[in-house]
């Protein structure tokens, strides 16, 4: 039912394709700051938040064919019957959970089974077949309790502002940012939004989700300590000489903080994430109980994941690009 094809998912025999990479006639957008985003389907299928970011960030003026779905009602398209669950990665992320012919399918999408207060909580269908993204799929990435993690974030911006350092926090724009703010605003300090984290933001202005009080678009030079977001991209461009800033950031690759560190220039780092933990996955899998699970693709976490799903006597197949056919 299956098939892994042009780096995504196909759901064989059906015209539906899952976080499609190329152009399709219909694809499932699972969440906001996917890479599938830069992709113009025929028709799209995706939450209300999912949907407004594709229209004002990415299609701009191109019009767009979507198919808006809320969470946990069902939807007909020709055999296909679908419902969108939360995943608890960023907001509006979604899992999608397809029942064709007699094929209970879910697809998990990015999830996160900690809590998240700008996000749905993750929500557990069970299914027959899995497909199920395997990032953080090693042991190795067992995260910390994330209420201590955000603790020690917080004393260090905190510490840091009192030493007379601005605090540049690099981060994904969408959803980690927003977290984020969420949890500085209990400083009660103004936090300083480069321009495109700030107009990602706004998206959020009208579900009140996020305290505003604090957030204040970077426009000019500041003179007195102040808390900076900034994407990732960003993290050689910062316009402050180096003796003025502790560069820090957020995720579960900060699990191996020597390579973290080296790779984005950082004086710290906490392994906060808006993914699963290697615990997390086994938990979800053990919720959806599948008679069947596809790994998606990844470098080892795949593999690994694979070999202890094994052993915990799951059906477990990585999906693997087709090879390609010999001319000879």
């Amino acid at each position: 039912m299956i098939e892994y094809a042009d780096s995504s998912i196909h759901i064989k025999d059906t015209i539906l394709w899952l976080d499609a990479i190329k152009k399709r006639a219909l694809s499932f957008i699972s969440h906001a700051h996917s890479e599938q985003m830069n992709t113009f389907h025929d028709r799209i299928i995706a939450t209300k938040t999912t949907i407004e970011f594709y229209k004002k960030f990415v299609l701009k003026e191109v019009p767009l064919n979507a198919l808006q779905m809320s969470f946990f009602r069902k939807f007909s398209i020709g055999d296909l019957t679908l419902t969108l669950y939360p995943s608890g990665h960023v907001p509006g992320a979604a899992q999608l959970f397809v029942k064709v012919k007699e094929n209970k399918i879910l697809y998990s999408g990015h999830i996160n089974n900690r809590v998240n207060p700008i996000c749905d909580e993750i929500y557990y269908p069970t299914a027959e077949t899995l497909v199920l993204d395997s990032t953080y799929g090693s042991e190795e990435y067992i995260f910390p309790k994330r209420d201590v993690e955000e603790s020690l974030f917080l004393k260090y911006v905190k510490k840091e502002l009192e030493n007379g350092y601005h605090i540049v926090i690099l981060t994904n724009p969408f959803g980690k940012a927003q977290y984020l703010i969420d949890l500085l605003n209990r400083l009660q300090k103004p936090i300083y939004l480069q321009n495109k984290i700030y107009q990602y933001t706004q998206l959020f202005k009208s579900e009140k989700i996020i305290d505003f009080s604090f957030i204040k678009p970077l426009t000019s030079k500041l003179s007195t300590p102040s808390i900076l977001l900034y994407p990732f991209e960003y993290f050689e461009k910062i316009p402050f000489n180096r003796d003025e800033y502790k560069k820090i950031a957020l995720s579960g690759d900060a699990i191996f903080k020597d390579i973290f560190h080296s790779k984005y220039i950082l004086d710290e780092s906490f392994i906060i994430s808006d993914h699963a933990d290697f615990n997390g996955l086994i938990e979800y899998v053990k919720f959806v109980s599948p008679s069947k699970i596809y790994l998606m693709p990844s470098k080892t976490e795949s593999k690994l994941l694979k070999q202890h799903l094994k052993e915990l006597r799951f059906d477990v197949e990585e999906l693997l690009k087709p090879k390609p056919k010999s001319l000879f």
